[in-house]
C-alpha cells in the first residue's frame, strides 16, 4: 500500500487544510442511530456525548475547543463523530462562535450519515455558515427521500461531498450513489478501510481480511476502482483516495509537527516526524506531546 494519497483531480478545501496541519479535529459526540459494521469508533466513545479536539477532552464548552485551536495554531476545523447531526445545535453553536472569533475565513467541515438527516437538522445547518459537509451514504436506497434535503444544503451555498470507506464488493452500490447526487457534490472522499477492536469481529464475519497494517486487504484496489469509473462519467467530480498511512503520518504528523513548533522549548528540535528531541548531557531525550499528554523516552 502507498503512503501517498491517489487524487484524481483537486483535494477539498478541508482536505488541504488537513494535509497541512493547520486543521484540528473535533469529536463532538459519539451519539448516532445506526450501527454500520465497518464503523471504527471505539466503544468508549460510541453511543456517547463525550467530545475530544485532537483526542484532548473536552470538558468545558466550548473554552477547551478555543484553547486547543490556539494552542495548534489551527485554521479550521473538522467537526466528527459519532454523528454530529445528532447534536445539531451544538453544532450551529459552535459555527457561530469560531467564525466570531477567528473570522469567516475560519474553514469548518462536518461529517453526518444522510440516514440521519431531517428537514429540521438540514434547514439549521444551511442557515449556520458552515463551509462544508461531508455525506455518508453507501447504497442508492439510503437516499430515499433524502435528495430535496441534500439539495437544500447546496443552495445554501456549502460545498459538498460524498465521504465513504471503500468497501470492496459495495463498489457498484457506491458508484450507483454518485449517479444520484453527480450534479450535487464538488468531491468524493474514499478512504481505505480501517480495523479497530470496534470492528474487527464485524469485518471478518462479512468475509474481509485484516492486514498487518491495520486496514482491510483489498480496499486500496476498491478505492481506485470506484474512483475510475467516477472520473470517467463525471469528470467534473475531484476524487481522492486517501490511505490510512496517509492519514497517519500526513495529517495527523503535519499536525504535530506545527503544534511543537509553536510550543517547543528553547532547546528542543523539532523533528521531521513532529516529535520533540531535547539534547543534553544525560543523552538524548524525546518528549512527544499528543492529546494534551507528554510521554517521555530518554536514552543514553
Amino acid at each position: 500500500m502507498s503512503s501517498l494519497n491517489i487524487v484524481f483531480g483537486e483535494f477539498a478545501r478541508g482536505c488541504r487544510q488537513c494535509q497541512l496541519g493547520i486543521k484540528s479535529v473535533l469529536f463532538i459526540t459519539g451519539l448516532c442511530p445506526l450501527n454500520c459494521f465497518y464503523c471504527p469508533v471505539n466503544r468508549d466513545r460510541f453511543g456517547r456525548d463525550v467530545m475530544f479536539i485532537n483526542d484532548r477532552p473536552v470538558n468545558k464548552f466550548p473554552e477547551d475547543i478555543i484553547d486547543e485551536l490556539d494552542r495548534a495554531g489551527s485554521n479550521g476545523l473538522a467537526i466528527t463523530g459519532g454523528d454530529p447531526i445528532m447534536v445539531v445545535d451544538r453544532v450551529v453553536e459552535l459555527v457561530r462562535i469560531l467564525k466570531d472569533n477567528y473570522g469567516q475565513d475560519f474553514h469548518i467541515h462536518m461529517y453526518t450519515h444522510v440516514l440521519n438527516a431531517s428537514e429540521g437538522a438540514i434547514k439549521k445547518l444551511a442557515g449556520s455558515g458552515i463551509d462544508e459537509i461531508r455525506i455518508h451514504a453507501t447504497n442508492p436506497t439510503q437516499l430515499n427521500g433524502k435528495l430535496d434535503l441534500i439539495k437544500a444544503l447546496k443552495d445554501a451555498g456549502i460545498e459538498l461531498g460524498l465521504e465513504v470507506p471503500a468497501l470492496p464488493r459495495f463498489e457498484n452500490d457506491i458508484i450507483k450513489v454518485v449517479e444520484i447526487i453527480n450534479k450535487l457534490i464538488d468531491f468524493v472522499n474514499l478512504n481505505e478501510l480501517d480495523v479497530s477492536p470496534a470492528n474487527i469481529e464485524a469485518l471478518i464475519n462479512m468475509g474481509y481480511r485484516p492486514g498487518l497494517d491495520g486496514s482491510v486487504i483489498g480496499s486500496i484496489d476498491a478505492g481506485i476502482k470506484i474512483a475510475s469509473e467516477i472520473r470517467r462519467r463525471w469528470p467534473w467530480i475531484n476524487v481522492n483516495v486517501c490511505t490510512s498511512r496517509y492519514k497517519d503520518l500526513a495529517q495527523m504528523g503535519s499536525r504535530l509537527f506545527r503544534i511543537n513548533m509553536r510550543i517547543s522549548a528553547g532547546d528542543e528540535v523539532v523533528l521531521d516526524d513532529g516529535t520533540l528531541e531535547n539534547q543534553s548531557n544525560r543523552g538524548l531525550t524525546i518528549r512527544l506531546r499528543i492529546g494534551g499528554k507528554e510521554y517521555t523516552v530518554e536514552s543514553g
